[in-house]
């Protein structure tokens, strides 16, 4: 069972639509009764992307009163884009995005090219593969996208968009963004690849076909790096499977923070046992919509460290904590902790609250007394 508290804030709900009506009615519903009530949520989605609404579809994602709600909706809305209500035989194009994590660093500043030079050389180990399936007629963009391009994209123009069967149409709505780097340290960056495949409505979503990413990763890892390489930085590429356009950024997200909480924790413990044996680690919820890790040493508080993870509303603080708690199990520290109170963001004005192991006692009672 999860033992951190929710400490994300969703709007209350104040407005009155059907979309709503329809996810509460999909939440309360039993497994008979759950698949015709989200079909009609589908398809009142997309009479609402027909109409050309998208200011109603922000309206509502605002309203989504909980994280149940506002996972059933964007789940409902990604399906709605990537495989319409339509006739059987109906050509779509279904745009989609690969999330890239790199993992850089450099003896002197330096920058990242945000466009690929051979884009060809990317979509041959697509080919080669069978990333996408049965899609052959697919395109890629060559621009190295950031999340927020990714999730400024309208949900109408997406829409649209599978009705052009233009595979390059995404191209010039997602601009290069280069990766900046600085001396001396090391970062995880999150850029995405985008593209669009040609297929039938009714054909299974390649999506599913790319999952096992053993089979394409390394060589489109290989490839990646052969044309990012530069003198004196070290870079490690770690691309993800390719989700759905609405879903890909999310899934980035999820991949950079994972990867940076992995850095952070093997430093951070290595360092600890190194100087005054095993740590304690700490996981807290705090206001602001973050989930933190403090690892410290009653031996050695001046070494305390922490990382946060800035939550999303799509994400599942209790599937978090699981991947967090797995972590530091797989890296054998005994004493990982688990605070059961919402905490204030800040120690002080200015200052991030990462609570240490020689507050804990003080923590737990102020929770039993909440």
């Amino acid at each position: 069972m999860a033992l951190l508290p929710e400490p994300r804030r969703f709007g209350a709900r104040t407005i009155s639509d059907d979309l709503l009506d329809l996810v509460d009615r999909a939440n309360a519903a039993d497994a008979l009764a759950r698949p015709t009530v989200l079909l009609d949520l589908r398809r009142a989605l997309e009479r609402c992307l027909a109409a050309g609404d998208e200011a109603r579809l922000r309206r509502v994602f605002a309203h989504a009163g909980d994280a149940l709600c506002y996972r059933l909706l964007s789940e409902a809305l990604a399906r709605s884009i990537d495989a319409p209500l339509a006739a059987p035989g109906t050509l779509i194009a279904r745009a989609f995005a690969v999330p890239v994590v790199f993992v850089t660093a450099a003896s002197a500043a330096a920058r990242i090219a945000g466009r690929l030079a051979d884009i060809g050389a990317i979509q041959a180990v697509f080919e080669r593969h069978g990333v996408l399936g049965a899609a052959r007629n697919f395109g890629l963009s060559n621009a190295l996208c950031t999340v927020d391009a990714l999730e400024a994209l309208p949900a109408v123009e997406l829409f649209r968009g599978t009705r052009t069967l233009d595979p390059h149409s995404l191209g010039a709505a997602l601009p290069p963004a280069d990766i900046v780097l600085r001396a001396g340290q090391e970062h995880t960056n999150l850029r995405f690849i985008a593209g669009a495949a040609l297929s039938p409505v009714e054909a299974p979503e390649f999506t599913t076909t790319a999952a096992n990413i053993g089979t394409w990763g390394r060589d489109c890892a290989q490839a990646l790096a052969a044309q990012l390489a530069l003198p004196g930085v070290t870079l490690l590429v770690l691309p993800r499977p390719p989700r759905d356009i609405v879903s890909a950024a999310h899934a980035g997200r999820g991949a950079q923070l994972e990867t940076a909480m992995n850095l952070f924790a093997s430093n951070a413990v290595r360092r600890l046992r190194a100087a005054v044996g095993e740590p304690i680690v700490i996981l807290s919820a705090h206001e602001g919509a973050e989930v933190r890790v403090t690892v410290s040493s009653p031996f050695a508080l001046d070494l305390t460290a922490g990382s946060s993870w800035p939550l999303h509303p799509l994400d599942d603080v209790a599937a978090i904590e699981h991947l967090l708690v797995s972590l530091f199990s797989d890296m054998r520290v005994a004493d990982v902790r688990v605070l059961p109170r919402l905490l204030p963001a800040e120690r002080a004005p200015g200052i991030a609250l990462y609570p240490r192991c020689d507050e804990w006692d003080a923590l737990m009672a102020a929770a039993v007394g909440h």
